[in-house]
């Protein structure tokens, strides 16, 4: 019997954790333990660490290839032509390469963005002052969305926008309100883009510099009359220890005396820059986290937080959580955390090193199915797979569709950045929005601007079952379930023979509606 798409979609979903929503955040010992060499090798596919607990993996479905695994974390969804040389590379080669991201041409597409969206590269002053010129304060932060985008579905550094895409969370400033929205396009560049996969200690003190930061966290107005103190507590409990490393209420107060007096001048005369005035410093002895810090001193307060902070063993252990967490699941293992967060002792905070590391590491190639696409990178995802033809206003369409599903680039308003865990992401009412997306995509009704090639796609494929295996390994890149590749068969011969060629027509809907199932379904939901 022919089955319906909902009867498809009940079978296919992933389903969310029934436990308590709260993120649980939890203090570890620093670990002893040595870094993993960087890889140097091919690495084997590895059948053995499983995650198990209160939040299991996902065992329902088979494994998966760990270089598919790979290129599903470290991409926003692959293309045919990088998944053949991944394949020609193999694991290591195309990781390293991907690692190694400036030898990558993406010279064609940064033209194309300085053509099209100019104020991504302009200065502090110079988005300032259009702004006051036009009324119009959030043009630098929508080409910066749009800019983001465009390199997430086109650059080949996808490792390297993945990271971008990370950072920018870890040091979320949310691009809503004046001077933020301008300035934020400014650390995108200058914070982030340049050290994602860099030094994280480079990168920390770039953000405490940062006139976005500066601003979102009111630390412009840290005094030593009138103290502010959010900068300070967000500082240790989002962007290094964590919510647990150690600190106490007597740090934030302290660490919060050693910023005073870094803050932004020459914004009235569009002149914007970071500075220190010394005359709003608090030029007291400080003790921060055990360290003291000497009276009658300036910048140098804050340059010394800083350095405790990034050498901190509870830095590297939360550095580490969020990197697992980011790749290998929602509660990572303990073990994958303890390497990671050593080799970031080991190399000064070194991204690229960690990475090297991680996925190294026998919990990451085992780690199918233990982390669900968020929308940015469903949709993306999508479209990297699919190929459309994009022109037009595609990115308008994208973007509507994103700030219905709630992760519209640079707009989480609070400091801890969008949530990375299924929880947070999956309920009936999102799925059903990714659904009508992907159906949209696939029936080429989103837009007149994206448009897939069928052909491209199925190939020679001409009857229900070569039509299921061409697709699945197009668009899914993994083994099917053998109840649901006849499930997807069936829906595909809607009752009839398994094996009759199709006439162009039915060839074409039926086409059309499984990459919409197969998209839709939980094999493509997890990344």
């Amino acid at each position: 019997m022919a089955k319906t798409r909902r009867q498809l979609f009940s079978a296919f979903r992933p389903a969310p954790e029934t436990t308590d929503l709260t993120r649980m955040r939890r203090a570890r010992p620093p670990s002893s333990s040595s870094p993993d060499k960087p890889i140097t090798r091919k690495l084997p596919a590895i059948d053995g660490i499983k995650h198990t607990g209160a939040h299991p993996d996902d065992t329902s479905l088979p494994a998966v290839d760990p270089l598919v695994i790979l290129l599903n974390r470290s991409c926003f969804g692959f293309k045919e032509s990088e998944y053949q040389r991944a394949l020609s590379l193999d694991y290591t080669g195309w990781l390293l390469e991907q690692i190694n991201y400036t030898s990558l041409d993406d010279s064609a597409l940064e033209s194309s963005i300085a053509a099209t969206l100019p104020r991504v590269s302009w200065t502090a002053a110079q988005l300032i002052a259009d702004a006051k010129t036009t009324g119009k304060n959030g043009q630098g932060a929508t080409e910066l969305i749009a800019a983001t985008m465009l390199r997430q579905i086109f650059s080949k550094r996808q490792l390297f926008e993945v990271m971008v895409e990370f950072w920018t969370n870890h040091f979320n400033i949310g691009a809503l309100a004046v001077p933020e929205v301008y300035y934020k396009v400014v650390d995108d560049r200058d914070v982030i883009r340049a050290n994602a996969l860099g030094s994280f200690p480079t990168m920390l003190k770039a953000s405490a510099r940062s006139l976005a930061m500066l601003y979102y966290l009111d630390n412009v107005s840290n005094t030593k009359s009138g103290p502010n103190e959010n900068y300070a507590r967000e500082l240790m409990e989002l962007h290094t220890l964590g919510v647990e490393g150690g600190y106490t209420e007597t740090d934030v107060v302290e660490v919060a005396r050693c910023f005073t007096g870094w803050t932004v001048t020459g914004s009235s005369t569009n002149t914007p820059v970071f500075t220190f005035l010394a005359s709003r410093h608090d030029t007291g002895t400080k003790t921060v986290l055990g360290n003291t810090i000497p009276a009658n001193r300036g910048i140098e307060d804050g340059n010394q937080v800083l350095d405790i902070l990034a050498t901190h063993p509870s830095t590297a252990r939360y550095i580490a959580e969020k990197l697992c967490i980011r790749f290998i699941g929602d509660h990572p293992q303990t073990t994958a955390i303890d390497k990671v967060a050593a080799t970031y002792t080991a190399t000064n905070g070194d991204i690229s090193a960690m990475l090297l590391t991680l996925f190294g590491s026998e919990e990451f190639m085992s780690s199918y199915d233990r982390k669900i696409r968020r929308p940015v990178e469903y949709l993306i995802g999508a479209l990297r797979v699919t190929e459309p033809t994009l022109t037009g206003d595609y990115l308008s369409k994208l973007s509507n569709r994103l700030v219905s599903l709630g992760q519209l680039h640079f707009r989480w308003p609070t400091p801890d950045g969008y949530p990375d865990e299924m929880s947070d992401w999956i309920n009936s009412g999102a799925s059903l929005t990714r659904w009508n997306w992907v159906f949209g995509l696939a029936e080429d009704k989103l837009s007149t601007g994206i448009r897939i090639s069928v052909a491209g796609l199925i190939g020679s494929a001409n009857t229900p079952q070569t039509l299921v295996d061409q697709l699945s390994a197009r668009l899914l890149r993994r083994p099917l379930i053998t109840e649901d590749r006849d499930r997807f068969i069936n829906f595909a011969a809607n009752g009839g023979s398994t094996t009759v060629v199709l006439d162009s027509t039915t060839l074409n809907l039926r086409a059309r509606e499984l990459i919409g199932l197969m998209l839709a379904s939980k094999y493509f939901q997890y990344r």
